[in-house]
C-alpha cells in the first residue's frame, strides 16, 4: 500500500501564530496558493488516489478538494472520508491563542511548560495516550481495510501528524519535528506483514519524509497543534 501523509495548507490563525487546535478556520489566501501549489506537483508525480481521508476541519478538507481539482481526471476521485481521529490535537485552554496570550492569561503554567522537561497535559486537553490511541487505531484500521494495490491519500494537521507517524514506524516515542504547510510523507507498507518483511527495507519504505519540493523556497516555521 502506498500512504501519503499530507497537513493542510495555511489557515487565517496560522499565518497569525495561533494555536488553533480544533478551532475550525479557514484557509488563508496564501494557502489557497499552496493548496493549488500542491495539486500541480501531485499531478505528475503521484498516481490518482484509490482512497482518501481527511480531518473533519474545514483547513484540511478545502485542501484537499483544492489539489484534487488540480487533476484532469478529479471527477473520477473516490469520495473523502471524514475521519474524527485525523482532528488536530485538542490543546485545551491554550486552543485559537497565541503563545503571548497564552503567557499573559496563564503565566504559571507558560512558565511551567518551558521549565520542565516532562510533558504537561493542557486543561481541557489531549493527552499523549489519548493521541496514540486514536492514531494508532487509524492506522491499524487502514491495515486490514485496504489491499497491497491502494494508494491512500490522508489529510491532516501538523500535530497529529507526529503521531502518525509513529504509528506507522509501529515506535513508542513520538518524535517533534517542525512539519511546514503542505509538508508531505509517503510510506510504501507491505501489508502481509510478518516478522521477516519487517526486517526487509525493500518490503516497508519511507519514499518522502516532510518534503516541500512544490514550494522549495518557503521556509517553514514550527506552528504546534495546528
Amino acid at each position: 500500500m502506498r500512504l501519503l501523509l499530507m497537513r493542510h495548507a495555511e489557515a487565517r490563525g496560522n499565518a497569525q501564530q495561533r494555536m488553533l487546535g480544533q478551532s475550525d478556520e479557514s484557509l488563508s489566501s496564501h494557502g489557497v496558493l499552496q493548496a493549488q501549489r500542491l495539486g500541480q506537483f501531485l499531478v505528475p508525480h503521484f498516481a490518482a488516489p484509490t482512497h482518501l481521508y481527511s480531518s473533519p476541519l474545514k483547513r484540511a478538507v478545502a485542501t484537499l478538494e483544492r489539489l484534487m481539482a488540480c487533476f484532469p481526471d478529479a471527477g473520477d476521485f473516490p469520495p473523502i472520508q471524514i475521519s474524527d481521529a485525523l482532528l488536530e490535537i485538542h490543546n485545551g485552554i491554550f486552543q485559537g491563542l497565541t503563545w503571548q496570550e497564552a503567557q499573559e492569561q496563564y503565566p504559571d503554567l507558560c512558565q511551567q511548560l518551558m521549565s520542565c522537561q516532562d510533558l504537561i497535559p493542557l486543561p481541557g486537553g489531549e493527552t499523549l495516550s489519548d493521541c496514540c490511541d486514536r492514531t494508532r487505531s487509524f492506522i491499524h484500521t487502514l491495515y486490514h481495510t485496504h489491499h497491497h494495490s491502494d494508494r491512500v491519500w490522508v489529510m491532516t494537521h501538523g500535530g497529529i501528524l507526529q503521531y502518525l507517524i509513529a504509528a506507522i514506524l509501529d515506535t513508542p516515542n513520538v518524535w517533534g519535528m517542525s512539519i511546514g504547510n503542505t509538508a508531505l510523507f509517503e510510506f510504501e507498507v507491505d501489508l502481509h506483514y510478518s516478522s521477516q518483511s519487517a526486517q526487509n527495507p525493500q518490503l516497508c519504505r519511507i519514499r518522502r519524509f516532510n518534503e516541500h519540493p512544490h514550494a522549495p523556497t518557503e521556509h517553514s516555521t514550527r506552528q504546534i497543534f495546528s
